[in-house]
């Protein structure tokens, strides 16, 4: 489907066209510099890349062939793709006519200070500046900054030319107008823009770090192997999450008492204070507001529970049928489990 360009008012109050014919500029030829800004060259954006090391920039091409080639119909369009990524060794020149700049350089918070504090010197005011950063503040990278009102973050998910879900980060110091601007840019190239406030990991890490460290402790612990761990959340959990959400899916499958009542065994069994229940918790199972069968949990729920299961059953078959028949895991080459990260103490 295709869609109509959106606009974006500057801070200096200029209207800008944020459509296949705008021009942005990323700073990082990594890998996900590389394919993000094969992403936007995809979606008709002219994309002045840059990055000190000549490696990086001179590789580009043969790196980004293999993204292009998954978003283009034909060869032709590919190639095309990759003619709208200009490759800039000079900072200064990539950053011209660029409305928006997006710094995707490796996790180093004084590489990115410094980044910042030189974008801030050189790019006029009107200029949204974006940061990737998958775990600084916002205000640890710019708060010092006179143009600290233009800096958001834009923080992808590997692969990003996949993953639809794209970060948005403020901090107190953002202008509301450049939070606007940053959904529309992502809408302008396909991506669903998800809006938090920064803290610590941010919404993604924060949410997928949790689960991390609990599978790195259970494989230390002896628990169960890298393989069972990968097949429990393949076949059980994960499904579940990609089609509904966390919150969505314990309203349709978990009584909130339920949760309640394990939450609380799991902190005093272990000790673990990720596993204490929340407030917000308790009073929803206290006030009977336990799931979609009774009308109300994370969501309020306005049908009948017989149609309620019939449909929640209908989504998840249908998604575990195509997942078993669709197995493709072996194909990825994985040749079992790291004899050195299951070795027992």
């Amino acid at each position: 489907m295709s869609r109509a360009p959106a606009t974006a008012m500057g801070l200096g109050g200029r209207a800008e066209t944020m459509s296949g014919k705008g021009r942005i500029a990323i700073v990082g030829a990594g890998l996900m510099g590389t394919a993000i800004a094969t992403l936007c060259a995809a979606q008709g954006y002219t994309v002045a890349l840059h990055d000190q090391n000549k490696n990086g920039l001179d590789s580009y091409r043969e790196r980004a062939k293999p993204i292009a080639g998954f978003l283009a119909a034909t060869p032709e369009q590919r190639d095309e793709m990759l003619d709208r990524v200009e490759l800039h060794p000079s900072l200064d020149a990539s950053l011209r006519g660029a409305s928006l700049v997006h710094e995707i350089i490796h996790e180093d918070l004084d590489a990115k200070r410094a980044l910042f504090r030189t974008l801030d010197a050189l790019c006029p005011e009107d200029v949204m500046l974006a940061t990737n950063t998958s775990s600084y503040l916002l205000s640890e990278i710019g708060a010092d900054l006179a143009g600290r009102r233009r800096i958001v973050g834009i923080h992808y998910v590997a692969p990003p030319h996949l993953i639809r879900a794209v970060e948005i980060i403020s901090a107190d110091f953002t202008d509301p107008a450049i939070v606007i601007r940053a959904r529309q840019f992502l809408d302008s190239i396909d991506r669903v823009g998800i809006v938090c406030r920064e803290c610590p990991g941010f919404l993604i890490n924060r949410i997928q770090y949790a689960l991390k460290a609990e599978v790195q402790k259970i494989v230390e612990e002896n628990v169960a192997s890298v393989e069972d761990i990968d097949a429990v959340v393949r076949l059980s959990i994960g499904p579940r999450l990609a089609l509904w959400g966390p919150m969505m899916q314990e309203d349709l499958s978990t009584s909130k008492k339920t949760v309640l009542a394990v939450t609380e065994y799991l902190h005093s069994a272990t000790g673990n204070p990720h596993f204490a229940s929340t407030s917000v918790l308790r009073r929803l199972a206290e006030t009977g507001q336990t799931g979609a069968a009774a009308g109300a949990g994370w969501y309020r729920w306005e049908t009948s529970n017989d149609h309620l299961v019939r449909e929640r059953d209908r989504q998840l078959g249908e998604l575990l049928d195509w997942l078993k028949a669709h197995d493709r895991v072996a194909a990825l080459g994985a040749k079992g489990p790291n004899e050195q990260v299951q070795a027992r103490k």
